[in-house]
């Protein structure tokens, strides 16, 4: 069959490999913008806020899609029920598209009162209806997203990404551009506009892709055994009745970025007697710089928490725990050898980082060195998430986000008008750890395992300390010596990589049996002579 299952870890990389590539060219058109004297800092706070409500709305409206879908495929297919799982996908389709239409027609009309009534901040209107046809979009690419990923095939569910983001990239240039000279808000959504056009082309893509393996996927349906059929009816409930509790902590997710949408610009205009240009200012510092670097590792770990469910999914239904604890195990340590070394990094370089990335508008380094503490438990909490959910524990996800969320909001208030912009920044962070806490008590109580804090936590803190030494000092080297802040801090990061692997060698984080799963693993094991 042309739609060929891969292996886990593989599964693992490609998307990986995908999520990093797409990053970097987030980085390059947000970096472009911020650059630009005419956008920078308040554009960057417009297209937040309009990016942020934009979020919360395709959360409600799609986000649970390819999990969900992911999930009901894999377990037919489990079975042996192809002809079940391509008409879960025909009924998907509908369903999930229908919704999506209307949210964006919401969207699309009541952009004024949003705008005007609820965030308090007239131009982000502009930013909300060029960003509402992009809900459809992504709707009719998640269908097909989640069927791929239920059939343990992520390659065209990364390709299409990466399309994505390549025609994003460009193209908000090219509107920022061609808008230079007019204000920040119409630049902004200019700049947004490109998301729909971006989600369109990913959709033609992934519809080509089924189209020409349309023959091959039904000779797969015909071959399969018979399986007593369920109707259209009691499919649209059942993907109704996962898409909820699977959507329900995405929803309360994308709240939390909300929170700072409502909060934030509005309570600053209270402290320090800030005017609105100010507060859109150092919002746009938060949304447009801090957020893009932290998205980084976020967007790495994405994998595990997507490649997760179907496949503790499939173990579970095949009544093999042991399989699925290892790769949660396995999965959570990973995520954490990601998570910590980027913290500490951001960190220890953060003042030369915003100077190497945004020469025009360098501002606000000291929010990314008090944010970036999130990092760790964001990271961690996407690979407990999608264990959760691969076991049938839908809900914990949710639950452990909205009482986060319902701290971060009374942080917010109460404190943004005392102490300022590091508020959200703290807030944040207790958002984060106090998801982790709840999820992570709830899957390890679920596996009736103890959680490895050892494995997970203390050693890869260890060897990112010693990384973080590394770097502080090879910095102040540099630039001793007169090499320029940019060589400076490329180098000191090469010299934190080198680093902090030889820690991680030394500190026998993984084992050999792990490695080995590892992209040219067995080399690795060679080289390090285990």
């Amino acid at each position: 069959m042309a739609i060929k299952k891969q292996s886990f870890m593989k599964g693992i990389f490609v998307i990986m490999g995908s999520q990093i590539l797409i990053k970097i060219l987030g980085f390059l058109y947000r970096i472009v913008q911020t650059n630009f004297p005419q956008f920078a800092d308040v554009g960057n706070s417009y297209y937040g806020s309009g990016y942020q409500v934009y979020t919360f709305i395709l959360a409600i409206a799609t986000m649970g899609i390819p999990n969900t879908i992911s999930k009901l495929v894999s377990e037919k297919i489990t079975v042996g029920d192809r002809r079940g799982a391509h008409k879960i996908f025909k009924t998907a389709f509908l369903v999930f598209v229908s919704i999506a239409t209307v949210f964006a027609l919401g969207l699309f009309f009541g952009a004024g009162f949003i705008a005007d009534n609820i965030l308090k901040n007239s131009g982000v209107k502009y930013t909300l209806m060029a960003l509402s046809p992009a809900i459809i979009f992504v709707a009719m690419s998640a269908v097909l997203r989640g069927y791929f990923i239920g059939m343990e095939n992520v390659s065209e569910y990364s390709k299409a990404q990466i399309l994505e983001q390549i025609i994003n990239c460009v193209f908000s240039i090219i509107f920022v551009v061609m808008l230079l000279g007019t204000s920040p808000e119409i630049m902004a959504a200019g700049s947004t506009l490109a998301t729909t056009v971006a989600t369109s082309s990913a959709f033609f893509y992934l519809v080509r892709y089924y189209r020409k393996n349309r023959k091959e996927i039904w000779d797969e349906i015909n071959k399969s055994e018979v399986f007593a059929t369920e109707s259209r009816k009691k499919i649209a409930k059942k993907l109704i009745s996962y898409a909820i509790p699977i959507s329900f902590g995405s929803v309360v997710s994308a709240l939390a970025g909300l929170i700072d949408v409502v909060t934030v610009v509005s309570g600053l205009q209270h402290f320090s007697n800030y005017t609105l240009e100010m507060a859109n200012e150092k919002y746009g510092i938060l949304s447009g710089k801090v957020d893009i670097l932290l998205a980084v590792p976020l967007s790495i770990n994405v994998a595990f928490s997507v490649a997760l469910v179907p496949f503790i999914a499939s173990a579970i239904a095949k009544h093999r725990k042991d399989e699925a604890l290892s790769k949660i195990r396995y999965s959570l340590k990973l995520s954490s050898l990601i998570a910590l070394p980027c913290t500490v990094g951001m960190f220890v370089l953060a003042e030369p980082i915003f100077q190497m990335l945004f020469p025009n508008a360098p501002y606000g380094a000291y929010l990314l060195q008090i944010e970036c503490w999130l990092l760790f438990f964001s990271v961690v909490d996407q690979t407990i998430f999608g264990s959760l959910q691969g076991i049938g524990k839908l809900m914990v996800p949710g639950v452990a986000l909205l009482i986060g969320a319902i701290l971060k909001y009374v942080i917010n208030v109460v404190f943004i008008p005392i102490y300022g912009e590091v508020v959200p920044a703290i807030s944040s962070i207790v958002y984060s750890g106090t998801a982790f806490l709840i999820a992570s008590t709830a899957l390890f109580k679920a596996l009736k395992e103890k959680m490895p804090v050892k494995e997970m936590l203390l050693k890869p803190f260890i060897a990112s300390a010693i990384m973080g030494v590394a770097v502080f000092f090879a910095y102040k080297g540099f630039i001793l010596i007169k090499l320029g802040n940019t060589i400076s801090t490329i180098l000191s990061i090469v010299v934190g990589v080198a680093v902090y692997l030889i820690a991680v060698a030394l500190l026998k984080i993984l084992d050999k049996e792990e490695i080995e799963q590892l992209p040219y693993g067995n080399k690795i094991c060679k080289m390090l002579k285990i």
